[in-house]
């Protein structure tokens, strides 16, 4: 048995005890590693499902019934989430605060917001039956009629619209462009006129009206008609550059084109014709000069800026998209490049 006892001087006895010192160290590191980990994933679980809890809203919407937070702070919450597209979240909140709400006034603005936030989210009928509902509470409610139009225009019930506008009318709302849309509308998707009965019709609007000009135009234009019509010589055709532009010359009337200075401008700067060498206006300008040496590689492009809210849109609208202001478009010129085209001087 002496074989298996190693006196404590023997250097073996040094080297087994180094590597149990090694051993011991390592497995308590390892055990300390795996002890701190589990700890840290305990922690963060915990951290998350504290995070959690208001998932749903269920915490909310318990506070907001029992009347322990402000209605002023629950609005602000929902508007909150509301600007940033979180709609269903917006629309519970409001839905809560209506449960507990017995005052008229307030019940009608929480009842307004709620179908704006359902008018932003795309639930145009359920926003059109609250915003009716808040109506009747306090019909003289100016946002939730100026909502209502909008709607409406959107379903396309213009008729409905005009009706609406009459009642703003009534609360002293200055409504004249508004019904001249709508009127506009109402002529245009009006399936029992025909043809020759819209433009009449358009026309007897009044053609000093850009917004009458500029549908009229549009009408003809997209319908394939004759846009060699006697009216068209009282038109502002700056007003509709953008759709001059696109339009062969050849549709028009040749005395129309020569008479305006500003189609001779257009149509010079498209390469077509030939009859004028300069313009007032930069844009057209540099591409006459361009036309003038057969360089076509240069474009016109537009962009749409409301002249209310002054957001920009690549589009043409009648309705801003952001403020909703009827014919508030000011169309602005850009020169673009023609990639296609070859052997430019520019």
């Amino acid at each position: 048995m002496g074989i298996f006892s190693i006196d404590y001087r023997d250097p073996i006895y040094g080297v087994i005890l180094l590597v149990a010192i090694v051993l011991i160290i390592s497995f308590f590191s390892y055990s300390w590693g795996i002890f701190k980990t589990k700890e840290e994933e305990s922690s963060v679980n915990k951290f998350l499902k504290k995070f959690h809890q208001y998932d749903g809203f269920s915490e909310y919407k318990e506070v907001i019934h029992k009347k322990q937070l402000p209605i002023e702070s629950s609005i602000l919450m929902a508007l909150t989430f509301e600007k940033g597209g979180e709609y269903q979240k917006a629309i519970e909140i409001y839905q809560a605060i209506l449960k507990g709400v017995k005052d008229t006034i307030v019940k009608k603005d929480i009842l307004t917001l709620l179908g704006k936030t359902y008018y932003k989210a795309g639930f145009l009928e359920r926003s059109r039956e609250i915003l009716l509902t808040s109506l009747k509470l306090y019909p003289r409610n100016e946002e939730a009629l100026t909502y209502l139009i909008v709607i409406y225009d959107n379903l396309r019930i213009y008729d409905k619209a005009l009706d609406v506008l009459e009642t703003l009318e009534a609360l002293g709302a200055d409504v004249k462009e508004k019904k001249l849309y709508f009127q506009i509308l109402s002529i245009i998707n009006n399936k029992s006129f025909n043809d020759e009965k819209k433009i009449d019709k358009l026309t007897n609007l009044g053609l000093e009206h850009k917004i009458v000009q500029r549908k009229l135009f549009e009408y003809l234009k997209n319908h394939n008609l004759s846009l060699k019509s006697s009216i068209l010589k009282d038109f502002d055709f700056q007003n509709i550059i953008d759709l001059i532009w696109d339009t062969r010359i050849d549709r028009l009337d040749e005395t129309l084109v020569e008479s305006s200075p500003l189609l001779c401008e257009i149509y010079t700067a498209k390469g077509d014709v030939k009859l004028t060498d300069k313009s007032n206006q930069f844009i057209l300008n540099i591409l006459i000069k361009l036309s003038l040496v057969n360089d076509k590689s240069a474009d016109i492009s537009f962009d749409y800026t409301c002249s209310d809210c002054k957001n920009t849109f690549p589009l043409y609208f009648y309705r801003c998209p952001q403020c909703q202001r009827i014919n508030s478009a000011k169309i602005s010129i850009k020169l673009a490049k023609r990639e296609y085209e070859t052997d430019s001087l520019v």
